[in-house]
């Protein structure tokens, strides 16, 4: 549950003014609000390097945050269409807020424009309509009322089955009941996913000054940082100050290099400091960052430290858990206990699986709810066990009285059954608690006794597998204080060993403090608050909060953390040191508003700090690529500094998937006669003639594996989301097993590696136009991704002219004969040859459709790119979602367009037609395809507004060639 802003609302002692809620300040805005790219433009301002004092410095993300917030949502709400809703079944209006119910049956799956129907998560923003809204347009249709909602309640991510109840707040009253349509009947309602704020709301809680006034640790130090350190200092404190020879010892068993070990070696003496400071590491590819973050989190278990470890995305803190789990198992003598090592996170989105489910939360709360519940759980056992002991004849004697019917039992066989029962149900018990309860928890001494009574009480089980011992049983039990008063040995050795379990489990009874609790909450923050070892995304650290006992804060992947992000685990009051593992080098996090990128909003902690001096701990061994791989990297953005490990230099690294150069370990192969294109959306890019050339790669080298059995991984990496739906889509169901292939952008290829990527260039046009491909960050995560081979398909006229680190690229390939033309292979000629065919034959019919359409809406000549390069543009930006709330907007890509419309159609605009009186003054959005070299491109045009549509057509192209 999340409260109704994710603000403090509270009052400033400082300034007497209340924290705003960020939910308020959302829902408060408007459409033109949401839409108008100037909203907070005068607000925002390039976030300097150092800062004056810690308020200042949490001002100044402030209006970034809420300007990123409102560019993602219009980002959202333009592509409408693709995102997946819900209709709501009932609605009731509670206390300002409203329960809804939504449609979960399979006819309401049907409906949904989605695959699969909406789930609503608390935090999530989502658009009510009374139609399922395709386009921006339908919200406001017809007078409809802009409204937005939060989900503040519902879908428990402890519930094993989906919810379909939750309470959501509204922009704007809902009164279902009372809208109607014309013919009477009740109006549906539709809910559609705009975004999940969850992140941005502990984000904006963290920007409150109440929140660090008085916790100003690891804070000060970040905000305070001196721009330039004694280093020279530094170094001579991190050898002074650590002289442990048994961390020295385990160090020498873990096998690192001696950029790893010195990087470790800093941190832990820092540890040792009193006063809080910073680490940095950097982690270029492939040079083991993985790998040392667990010896560092390792060695901080065994020396007592608590630790939180995060990373910004769910998939790179399970890469770390795993390495760190499998080190645990690998170098630990005693593996029985892992309840002081916890994996947080969402389980839809997570996805654990394997030994994970050791550590993760929602696992083992499942597994200890049984153990804590106050009827049936541990406390409950030892009680009946240790009562059975202590008045078992006298039950067996109950038990006789009340059993009126029936075959009577012996005592043997009566005490055995139930003995059986208890010990059975308490061993499964404590074997869960001694391994998902930390040692810490329990107490030493508790550990110990619960260990010795299951060895007592495995004995009296195997004993009692013994029919012929029945006599002594019984006379041992009758005295219910005491021991037997017989001569028989086994009489009295059975009546000792009796006595000693009753005490020891009396012991545990009164010493053993663990929660008695049918609450999954209450047992959630439990293991929250005494695990030692936890790991979780940057963004779940905040549930964490309460935790006292960790000093050391890890954080991976830094490098893709917005510096603001960074607040949400520094809010831990214990926390005395922070560890940076990161690359500036490769992507930053992502931001959507132009003006934040502007502004430096997606800048990172790393970022900041190494751009001051901060000293930084090179890891400078890379164990991944084959050097032909490795040498263009390592020279374009490393310096040279990375050096590569024997193990990458040797024969076994040497792979041939494929006979002929073209498929060594490192190619660019030219697909000069590619065309770039956007998709049907007119969002992102593809090129269908290099999808095809890669199709005929994987068929090569599944031909080529099923052949030697060889298993081998392939990685296909698209800059443009159109491309990789595009490959997806052509390979369909096709099976390439021995070979598994992934498809992915760059972003979804951070952090990850495979045995072959295949990397498509995508553009192909006569201006050397690359768009966001020239940024070096992207780049250097294409090409580190591979450990055998990398073959980078593109056309090499296009990127040679692109005058960006591509044109270098080409360059090196040619001066290292590692260039081929892609012609030259009688199979990728011959699918090209034919793909160039089926493109022709299909443009030739759309252009025959397009000519019996031309009437369909008003044309107008757009500049090409290249002019607009020349040219330039100072038009302001024109909102083309500026109309009066009355009016209604048609989308562009859906009015009048001819769905089979040419694929070489470079722009669509938008021009506003004299609107219709008769049809309640609509202003209507024209769809405007614009074939390239045409002349008569240019028809009737309603002079009053050309100045204004040509300011959105020069702001339309701009954005395009953003992208």
């Amino acid at each position: 549950m999340i409260g109704r802003g994710g603000g403090r609302g509270m009052q400033r002692k400082d300034a007497g003014e209340e924290w705003p809620n960020l939910v308020d300040v959302v829902l408060s805005w408007s459409l033109k609000d949401v839409m108008n790219e100037g909203l907070f433009k005068d607000k925002v301002k390039k976030i300097p390097s150092t800062f004056s004092h810690l308020k200042s410095y949490l001002e100044w993300f402030t209006s970034p945050l809420l300007e990123e917030l409102r560019a993602e949502m219009s980002s959202s709400l333009e592509s409408l269409s693709t995102m997946p809703s819900v209709r709501i079944s009932w609605i009731e209006e509670k206390k300002g807020k409203y329960e809804i119910c939504v449609a979960s049956d399979s006819q309401a799956a049907k409906s949904c424009n989605q695959p699969e129907c909406y789930a609503p998560s608390v935090g999530d923003i989502m658009i009510l309509s009374d139609v399922k809204p395709g386009h921006i347009s339908d919200i406001t249709r017809n007078g409809r009322p802009y409204r937005v909602a939060f989900v503040t309640e519902g879908g428990d991510e402890d519930d094993d089955s989906p919810t379909s109840k939750y309470v959501i707040i509204s922009s704007g009253i809902i009164d279902a009941a009372n809208e109607k349509c014309q013919d009477g009947k009740i109006k549906p309602l539709f809910a559609a996913y705009l975004l999940n704020i969850v992140t941005y709301i502990r984000i904006w809680r963290c920007l409150d000054y109440e929140v660090f006034r008085r916790n100003r640790g690891l804070i000060q130090e970040m905000v305070h940082y001196p721009p330039v350190p004694d280093i020279r200092q530094e170094r001579t404190e991190d050898a002074a100050s650590f002289d442990s020879m048994d961390i020295w010892t385990k160090l020498s068993t873990m096998d690192l290099n001696n950029s790893q070990n010195d990087a470790v070696l800093n941190c832990i003496s820092k540890i040792h400091r009193n006063s809080s400071s910073f680490s940095l590491i950097w982690g270029p590819p492939g040079t083991g960052k993985t790998k040392t973050i667990s010896v560092l989190l390792w060695l901080m278990r065994e020396m007592k430290h608590g630790t939180l470890a995060c990373a910004p995305t769910n998939l790179a803190i399970k890469q770390v858990a795993s390495r760190f789990l499998r080190l645990i198992k690998e170098r630990s003598f005693d593996t029985s206990c892992l309840g002081d090592v916890l994996l947080i996170g969402n389980k839809q989105r997570m996805c654990v699986d394997g030994d994970l489910k050791e550590i993760y939360l929602h696992d083992r709360v499942r597994k200890l709810l049984g153990c804590f519940a106050p009827m049936t759980g541990w406390r409950h056992l030892l009680s009946s066990l240790s009562d059975l002991f202590q008045n078992g004849y006298s039950q067996y004697l109950q038990y006789l009285q009340d059993q009126k019917e029936g075959d009577k039992p012996s005592f043997f066989s009566y005490i055995r059954k139930r003995f059986t029962i208890i010990y059975t149900y308490l061993r499964r018990c404590f074997k869960e608690l001694l391994f998902h309860v930390p040692k810490s928890s329990i107490l030493e001494v508790n550990y110990n006794n619960i260990l010795s009574i299951l060895e007592m009480l495995g004995d009296f089980n195997s004993m009692f597998q013994r029919r012929y011992i029945g006599d002594e049983v019984k006379e041992v039990f009758m005295y219910n204080n005491g021991e037997p008063d017989s001569r028989n040995s086994s009489v009295i050795t059975l009546g000792k060993a009796r006595l000693k379990c009753l005490e020891q489990l009396n012991t545990l009874l009164s010493c053993l403090k663990l929660p008695l609790t049918s609450s999954k909450r209450v047992i959630r923050d439990f293991c929250t608050e005494n695990a030692s070892i936890i790991f979780c995304t940057v963004s779940s650290s905040s549930k964490v909060i309460t935790n006292k006992k960790l000093e050391l804060l890890v954080i991976d992947e830094a490098a893709q953390l917005k510096e603001c992000e960074t607040l949400i685990p520094l809010r831990l009051r214990t926390l005395k040191h922070a560890v940076l593992i990161g690359d500036e080098c490769q992507l930053p996090a992502t931001v959507k508003s132009k003006v934040c990128t502007d502004a430096l909003f997606g800048r990172s902690l790393f970022e900041r700090l190494s751009s001051l001096g901060h000293r930084k701990h090179l890891l400078n061994v890379q164990y991944r690529m084959h050097p032909s791989i490795s040498i263009f990297p390592n020279t374009s953005f490393y310096d040279g500094k990375i050096s590569d490990a024997p193990i990458v230099m040797q024969n076994g690294h040497q792979k041939m998937y494929l006979p002929g150069s073209m498929f060594g370990p490192y190619s660019f192969v030219n697909i000069g006669d590619g065309t770039e294109e956007f998709d049907e959306l007119g969002h992102s890019r593809r090129n269908l003639v290099e999808v095809v050339v890669i199709e005929e790669i994987l068929c090569s080298l599944q031909r080529a594996c099923s052949k030697t059995k060889k298993k081998v991984t392939v990685g296909v990496i698209c800059p443009y989301t159109a491309q990789v739906v595009a490959i997806q889509e052509k390979l369909g169901k096709m099976k390439f097993d021995p070979v598994q292939v992934k498809i992915n952008s760059v972003d979804g290829f951070q952090g990850g590696e495979e045995d072959i990527i295949i990397l498509s260039a995508v553009r192909s046009n006569s201006d050397g136009l690359v768009g966001f491909l020239s940024n070096r960050q992207r780049t250097n995560v294409s090409l580190t991704r591979a450990r055998y081979c990398l073959w980078i398909i593109g056309n090499a006229t296009t990127l040679s002219s692109s005058g960006s680190i591509w044109a270098d690229l080409v360059r090196n390939a040619k001066d290292r004969r590692c260039f081929f033309d892609g012609s030259c292979n009688k199979a990728i000629s011959r699918v090209i040859a034919k793909q160039k065919s089926d493109l022709t034959r299909v443009n030739v019919k759309k252009n025959r459709h397009l000519t019996s359409s031309r009437n369909c809406g008003v044309w107008v000549e757009v500049p090409s790119p290249s002019e607009l390069n020349k040219q330039g543009s100072s038009s302001t930006s024109v909102s083309p979602y500026a109309a009066s709330s009355s009016s209604d907007i048609v989308a562009v890509s859906e009015v009048q367009r001819p769905r089979d419309e040419p694929e070489d159609v470079d722009y669509i605009a938008a021009l506003p037609v004299v609107p219709d009186k008769e049809e309640d003054a609509k202003d209507i959005i024209t769809a405007i395809p614009v074939i390239p070299n045409k002349e008569d491109n240019v028809e009737d045009i309603a002079m009053p507004i050309i100045p204004a549509v040509l300011s959105r057509l020069a702001n339309l192209c701009t954005r395009l060639l953003r992208s």
